[in-house]
């Protein structure tokens, strides 16, 4: 009997009660708003239907169920799709029938034997749930599947993982993996396209919490299975992690979670594999996740469509889990692999560097690191000084070159909005020599300003970037610097202003060189990527001496109560600002500002409100013109100090 709640506990489990903080989630935003997910009604019952596993494109769907039928408890059905010649025709499901082998269309009959003659099935009177099949040139080779113990098979007291496998037009007999299960519950099984990894879940010691996500590899010559491995703490939490699912290409891990900051109970994760390990997790969002269960994802292996199993609140649920289908999201389309091919030069002689070059390679919270390959003549003459590495479209990648005697070069390969024609691509990176110094030859004058407007912007900050360190520049009252220069000397400035995007802009001394004048772009829109950190960098503005919100700040507004409610939990503080300009009696000046910085925090809450934001969640404060983001007198200068912020509040 306990292990009969023990599967009901994994089959549907509620939120934990812990509370620890975890990191950050992040959400992805679908773009296709109108996407449908659609009840498999003839293939879902009163009871629970899990598991869905699509074959073939989608001729069939495999799944779990606990409907009654020839077997006791959990057990294996299937359904052909009359329509499965064309993948954008609604699929038309036959009557769900129990798992056999070979899968055939069928017409289902109350008294149909499955244990018929030359019929093969995994099915008994013990659960049976979760399969995963190996498919090779159109024909089923090997199956794993969750089950229990019982006089029909091997095992150890808890859930356990087995196999069968299809050899000489035959099926062996259900096999216990003795090198992956323990004397914990080791469940819900995946096995890789090529039938060299399995992926699945155990709450064995060694783990970050309840339930963790496991891998092994195969050997293919031996049949043998290496020692489980945790997939870590960027997959795994102190919380449950379940239903693993690996895109065909091994690009793509997903799987489901109920980590705190979700949108439901079990949500549905992503994570995207960068050549070196898997990403940081991503929320897959709605509507694909629900404010209750979302499990065990499946994608067609024709890559047009999904299958999730859900006890979503819906005005077509049929039982608790039942099976939905929708259309392959772009989140979850595979990358395409590329290999970049890079050829150092001397920026100088533009031929390849002598010296041996280190690359590094920046993506997300992973970085690789690697050395260039020189080739040398039998003269001992450099011919060539490349790399090469495997990268993937629709990221951006930081490249960091550095080699003996030469000037670091920092560049970023796009290959999200930039795809090549070609597998490989070739690209040139030239390296600066770097030269014995000159002595200061004269001060250089230069300015701040914005870019539209013209405007001063004596708020901002300067830095000269050489050789082996950063020399920030003062910044004079009127937006005005001046750089130290040497003869002909090629130098980096970056500058950056509050609420203006940052600019990094190279420059050679010579006699034509005068002056600098640096422009600066506003930042329009801040939070488009949805993460809470930059509702933190938004600044709501407004005109001099008005409460007014402007239909331009009306935009970010939006975005945030976007973002505010992905995080459902986070209260914020709307800090109201003013400018240090001068306005009525000097005496009474603060306690007019105060009024004003208040009112305008007050009519961001209120729209905050209007777009959907809980006023529970609200704290209004203002600070009149007490902190300012450029300390300045006059209403043009000090402009971008008439602002509304946002802060966390406990």
């Amino acid at each position: 009997m306990q292990k009969f709640k023990l599967i009901f506990f994994i089959l549907f489990p509620v939120l934990s009660l812990k509370t620890q903080n975890i990191s950050t989630i992040y959400y992805y935003s679908n773009t296709l708003r109108d996407t449908q997910i659609i009840n498999q009604n003839r293939i879902n019952s009163q009871w629970d239907e899990y598991a869905p596993t699509p074959l073939f494109g989608e001729k069939y769907l495999v799944f779990q169920s606990q409907r009654p039928g020839f077997y006791e408890e959990h057990s294996l059905w299937y359904s052909f799709n009359k329509n499965y010649k064309d993948p954008l025709l609604k699929p038309l499901w036959s009557d769900p029938v129990p798992l056999f082998l070979p899968l055939e269309p069928h017409k289902p009959t109350k008294t149909m034997n499955v244990l018929k003659q030359n019929v093969f099935t995994i099915n008994s009177h013990s659960f049976t749930g979760h399969p995963s099949f190996l498919v090779h040139d159109g024909i089923i080779k090997e199956i794993y599947f969750t089950s229990v113990a019982s006089n029909e098979k091997n095992g150890y007291e808890n859930l356990n993982i087995y196999y069968v496998q299809f050899k000489n037009e035959r099926w062996s007999d259900i096999q216990h993996l003795d090198e992956i299960n323990s004397n914990f519950d080791d469940l819900m099984p995946f096995i890789s396209t090529d039938g060299k990894k399995l992926y699945f879940v155990s709450n064995r010691p060694g783990g970050y919490g309840g339930f963790d996500i496991w891998y092994t590899e195969r050997d293919l010559k031996t049949n043998r299975w290496t020692k489980p491995v945790n997939l870590g703490p960027t997959i795994n939490t102190e919380y449950d992690e379940i239903t693993p699912f690996l895109t065909k290409n091994h690009q793509k891990l997903i799987f489901s979670s109920n980590r705190p900051y979700g949108i439901g109970q079990f949500d549905i994760y992503v994570s995207n594999f960068n050549g070196l390990g898997f990403d940081m997790p991503i929320n897959l969002g709605k509507p694909f996740n629900s404010e209750q269960n979302d499990e065990s994802l499946k994608i067609s292996d024709n890559n047009l469509w999904t299958y999730i199993a859900s006890d979503r609140i819906v005005i077509d649920r049929k039982g608790g889990y039942d099976i939905y289908r929708f259309s392959l999201p772009q989140e979850l389309i595979e990358f395409t692999k590329i290999i970049l091919l890079g050829k150092i030069l001397d920026a100088k002689t533009k031929l390849p560097v002598g010296v041996e070059a280190t690359i590094q390679i920046d993506f997300g919270i992973q970085t690789l690191v690697l050395k260039s390959d020189r080739r040398f003549s039998n003269d001992k003459k450099t011919i060539e000084n490349n790399f090469k590495v495997e990268l993937y479209t629709g990221r951006i990648y930081r490249l960091k070159i550095s080699a003996p005697g030469y000037y670091p070069l920092e560049t970023l390969i796009d290959y999200k909005t930039s795809i090549p024609k070609k597998e490989e691509d070739i690209k040139i990176f030239y390296l600066e020599p770097i030269q014995i110094l000159e002595p200061i030859e004269r001060m250089i004058p230069g300015i701040v300003v914005d870019e539209e407007t013209n405007l001063l912007l004596p708020g901002s900050k300067v830095i000269k970037i050489q050789e082996n360190e950063i020399l920030e520049l003062k910044i004079g009252e009127n937006a005005q610097f001046s750089v130290p220069v040497r003869k002909k000397e090629l130098f980096t400035l970056q500058a950056s202003s509050p609420g203006y995007e940052s600019k990094t802009l190279t420059f050679k001394e010579s006699e034509d060189l005068k002056e600098i004048v640096i422009k600066l772009k506003k930042i329009k829109e801040p939070c488009l990527e949805k993460v809470i950190e930059c509702v933190w960098n938004t600044k709501i503005l407004f005109d001099l001496d008005s409460a007014e919100i402007k239909p331009e700040e009306e935009k970010k507004l939006q975005l945030v109560a976007e973002i505010l409610k992905l995080y459902p939990n986070v209260k914020i503080e709307i800090q109201g600002h003013t400018d240090l300009s001068y306005r009525g009696p000097k005496a009474k000046s603060y306690e007019y500002n105060l009024q004003l910085s208040i009112e305008r925090a007050k009519n961001v809450k209120e729209k905050l409100k209007q777009l959907g934001i809980s006023e529970d969640r609200l704290i209004v404060k203002g600070y009149s013109f007490t902190k300012p983001i450029i300390p300045v007198p006059d209403a043009i200068r000090g402009a971008i100090n008439r602002r509304v912020e946002f802060k966390e509040f406990e």
